[in-house]
């Protein structure tokens, strides 16, 4: 069932879809984007694809990179996997060298972990797992960051992040129904900035980092 799911929700969609509250038409009886996205949030997942390419018909090489911060600190970094461009692939049972043009990741909120099905270039994962440490206690979500230029230059570019939610003290005098004084927080931005200065930061305790590096192969 769950594959079955998968197939249709990528069949459906060439991007990430964003949690909005829309009318439901109950007379329609065939499967829209409103369920489709009432089966993203009841499986706990988000989709983000990438439509991104090089600059050139240079030879690169594009990493998979995964940053850990804590209080805004790099605490831990780490190379996934890197894909060659152009890369080898099949087209109609013949081999063809194909360049570097994106990256896909299913993102499955699994309680203490994150599950990532990856898929760029030559490699793929069905499911990368992302541990959170149990200090770490807050919930933590998905968030993608917005792609200014998606011709990809060499260095480093982020494409989304896990991150903690934070507490947000409520105003003088405000109490919520259980009494408590506080409530935990998520961004706001729909996508946030590739230069790390939305608000966000100075406030996520803790969070992961995905993004691509690209390095220029010598002649």
């Amino acid at each position: 069932m769950r594959r079955l799911l998968l197939i249709l929700i990528m069949g459906f969609f060439s991007h990430f879809i964003h949690a909005q509250n829309r009318e439901v038409d109950y007379s329609n009886p065939s499967v829209t984007m409103d369920d489709l996205d009432a089966i993203l949030q009841s499986l706990k997942m988000d989709i983000y694809k990438f439509g991104v390419h090089l600059p050139d018909s240079q030879k690169y090489e594009v990493c998979l990179y995964l940053e850990e911060y804590a209080d805004k600190e790099m605490i831990k970094e780490q190379t996934v996997f890197c894909s060659p461009s152009p890369y080898r692939s099949f087209k109609d049972g013949k081999m063809i060298l194909k360049p570097f043009d994106g990256a896909r990741f299913i993102i499955k909120d699994n309680k203490d972990e994150f599950l990532v099905n990856i898929r760029m270039g030559n490699f793929g994962h069905p499911e990368y797992k992302v541990e959170i440490d149990s200090m770490y206690s807050n919930t933590h979500t998905a968030a993608r960051f917005k792609i200014e230029d998606t011709t990809l230059q060499v260095g480093k570019t982020p494409l989304f992040l896990i991150g903690s939610f934070w507490e947000s003290k409520l105003p003088d005098g405000k109490t919520l129904p259980d009494g408590s004084t506080s409530i935990f927080r998520f961004c706001v931005e729909r996508e946030l900035s590739p230069d790390c200065s939305s608000d966000a930061f100075n406030k996520m305790p803790h969070y992961y980092i995905f993004g691509l590096k690209v390095i220029e192969i010598d002649k």
